[in-house]
């Protein structure tokens, strides 16, 4: 009795690995007849190459008439032709590809396969402060936050659109399954950056409710060091956003006033309790700057010279999220 047990669980499990689909570095395999392709990629893009590979532990194929066609016309017939090269369809145009396989022994063996080629595209945004009106993209600083978008076009073989809540998404980081955040309607993922720091791998899948439509990208999100650029605080212009202060900075007035920016820090605005700015001259701290992201620098009637500000700018909350930035200022009597 215990035997037999034995037996039908080992056949339980030798039928498993037999019909179950093999996956592996962007290879699908797929097995019947004794046969077994593999597709690469496994989800092709349009017009993306597509390379099958045919194997078998049954049959000698090395010395098989092999003949492959593509949605119902002959394309290739070879002996030993385990290799076969196709270019894949526009968007949502189905490819059924089938081999047939003359054995030595005069036995006919077919199997077929199809895909829909499908696109999804991915983008993010890190949640990273950037001043206003600024043009450029946020940038991702070390344990920063990012928010990832896939944007689907899954087409039907009919020319109809999946609709978006009809669509599956598996979203993976680093090669792990984000549970929580699959799932249907569920096109988008955030994220914080890991310590030890490293650039993150995100993936995502979305398929139809079906599964028979289906499409995947990757994109590699990278960590930068946050940044601190000084402008002008000008008592006629306001805040001189179009040009940053660098090296030395000769003073045309009485007082020379400045604004700190702290560019692609894990916060909502410059000022923020979580940041900390340590402003200081010629290596002496100096405290109490209101607002805290600025500093004022007035002339000495009785000296002349340059003296050196520097700012270094911490987040409390993320202790791998620091800057340092200095100027010059040349002082004249």
């Amino acid at each position: 009795m215990i035997s037999k047990k034995i037996y039908g669980y080992l056949l339980i499990l030798t039928l498993l690995v037999i019909t179950c689909p093999l996956i592996s570095h962007g290879q699908s395999a797929i097995t019947g007849n004794n046969l077994e392709m593999t597709m690469t990629p496994e989800n092709p893009q349009p017009l993306q190459n597509v390379k099958i590979n045919l194997q078998s532990f049954s049959y000698d194929l090395d010395r098989s008439k092999i003949t492959w066609s593509v949605n119902g016309a002959v394309k290739r017939t070879e002996i030993g032709l385990k290799v076969f090269n196709l270019e894949a369809g526009k968007n949502g145009q189905k490819t059924i590809i089938k081999v047939s396989v003359v054995t030595p022994d005069n036995e006919v063996k077919e199997m077929e396969v199809f895909f829909i080629p499908s696109v999804v595209d991915i983008i993010y945004e890190a949640i990273s402060y950037t001043p206003p009106f600024y043009k450029g993209k946020a940038l991702n600083p070390s344990q920063g936050m990012v928010r990832v978008t896939a944007v689907p076009e899954l087409i039907k073989a009919d020319g109809a659109k999946v609709p978006a809540q009809n669509i599956v998404y598996s979203w993976k980081k680093d090669g792990m399954v984000e549970q929580s955040a699959s799932g249907v309607g569920k096109n988008s993922f955030t994220f914080t950056g890991t310590i030890p720091v490293r650039d993150s791998i995100i993936e995502v899948n979305a398929s139809s409710l079906d599964g028979n439509i289906y499409a995947s990208n990757q994109v590699k999100i990278t960590n930068i060091s946050p940044e601190i650029i000084f402008y002008e605080n000008s008592l006629v212009y306001g805040v001189m956003m179009n040009k940053a202060i660098k090296d030395t900075v000769n003073m045309q007035t009485d007082e020379f006033s400045v604004v700190a920016v702290p560019y692609f820090f894990s916060t909502g605005y410059a000022t923020s309790p979580d940041l900390t700015y340590n402003w200081s001259m010629n290596g002496q701290n100096t405290d109490n700057q209101d607002p805290k992201n600025s500093f004022s620098s007035k002339i000495d009637k009785v000296s002349s010279g340059v003296a050196n500000i520097a700012l270094k700018i911490i987040n409390a909350g993320r202790f791998l999220q620091s800057a340092n930035s200095d100027y010059n200022i040349n002082f004249s009597k």
